[in-house]
């Protein structure tokens, strides 16, 4: 009899248990989650730095995770080669340039007037001037001598003319003379005319040379500039991919990233096209980062901000294909737990972690009996 009730009383609780159960599952309600895969990007775009000339390192400044600003120096280049490159390059504009102040004198009949660059090259503007005393002297020199022939030949000009009335010098004679110093005339203008077309000539030819020594010096600077590798943006050091002093380098090759200061980290996840129809912009959701244990940091809040309208095609982590929805969440680390106190939790680009994205809610009662009730349909479906 005993037993009896003991079991009648057992049977109670147990229907009144699972009673309260059923109550409590039709009332109580659980978050619908989303999981997915996803990695810390920076929201701005990434600044890379790259080496623009051959050269081989002397100093590395940085590494990866510091902060740098806009135009310290990064790493340094061989700097000597360059250096003599623009050395010779400024020698050679200077020669020209003083060389092309000499031309314009000599064809203004003035003074060699040097330009205030070419005051660091008191040698090669003492050389142009030289040579242009020279070369007028040597001008002057043949024209005098010509002109000297020209006098002569027009006193003996003059002497014969009288005679020819008086039949002691003969015609032609005459003529001979006035021919000679007709030909003197011409020597003397035909010098002289040659003189400045040589010099024109040359101005020409000294003027392209001095283009092509500018364009080449300028060349030279930006070499011996980009000797130094300088942040474009102040940030941080991401992606340092040399460590070795003396490492040779090739122009184009990457050589670090910088992730701009201003530059939001979002966490970029890979949503299952499965998955993605109950996903919309400001959904909340927890983002577990792989590097804090989540059962000790936590997860940081985060919210949906954008959902790609189309699938894209990427290798999985097993190294298969498949297709996937971008979707890019902010995350706060300032939600997580901390694991001691004052440490500081550092949310670094390139980071990976799972976003539980929150697409609803459901009752606990749906949550058991959905594969029943799915199981059920689909084969009431079957043939």
């Amino acid at each position: 009899m005993m037993r009896h009730r003991e079991s009648i009383v057992i049977i109670g609780l147990s229907s009144v248990a699972v009673i309260a159960f059923l109550v409590w599952s039709i009332w109580a309600e659980l978050d619908q989650i989303t999981r997915a895969r996803g990695q810390v990007i920076p929201s701005g775009r990434v600044q890379v730095v790259q080496a623009a000339t051959d050269g081989v390192i002397t100093r590395i400044l940085v590494r990866d995770g510091q902060r740098v600003e806009r135009g310290q120096l990064l790493v340094a280049l061989d700097r000597v080669k360059a250096g003599a490159a623009v050395d010779d390059g400024r020698a050679r504009v200077a020669a020209l340039r003083a060389a092309l102040a000499r031309i314009e004198a000599e064809l203004s009949g003035g003074a060699l007037v040097p330009t205030a660059d070419l005051a660091a090259y008191p040698e090669v503007v003492e050389n142009q001037r030289l040579l242009l005393t020279r070369r007028r002297q040597a001008l002057a020199a043949d024209v005098g001598a010509l002109s000297a022939q020209l006098s002569l030949a027009r006193q003996e000009l003059e002497l014969n003319r009288p005679l020819v009335g008086s039949g002691d010098v003969a015609r032609a004679e005459l003529i001979r003379l006035e021919r000679q110093v007709t030909d003197l005339r011409g020597q003397i203008a035909s010098r002289r005319s040659r003189y400045l077309e040589e010099l024109q000539a040359e101005q020409v030819r000294v003027r392209e040379e001095l283009a092509s020594a500018e364009q080449a010096l300028t060349q030279r600077t930006d070499d011996l500039g980009n000797a130094e590798l300088r942040a474009p943006v102040s940030g941080l050091v991401s992606n340092l991919k040399v460590a070795t002093i003396g490492g040779v380098v090739r122009a184009g090759e990457e050589i670090m990233q910088i992730v701009p200061d201003r530059a939001e980290l979002i966490v970029e996840a890979r949503v299952s096209p499965a998955e993605i129809a109950f996903i919309r912009p400001g959904q909340s959701a927890s983002v577990k980062f792989d590097a804090y244990d989540s059962s000790v940091y936590g997860g940081a809040e985060g919210r949906v901000t954008f959902v790609n309208p189309d699938t894209t095609t990427g290798q999985a982590a097993n190294g298969a294909q498949e297709s996937y929805y971008r979707v890019q969440l902010t995350a706060d680390p300032r939600t997580m737990r901390p694991h001691r106190a004052g440490e500081k939790i550092v949310i670094q680009p390139g980071m990976t972690a799972t976003a539980e994205i929150r697409t609803g809610e459901t009752t606990v009662f749906r949550y058991l009996t959905k594969p029943i009730l799915k199981t059920t349909a689909e084969s009431m479906t079957e043939r």
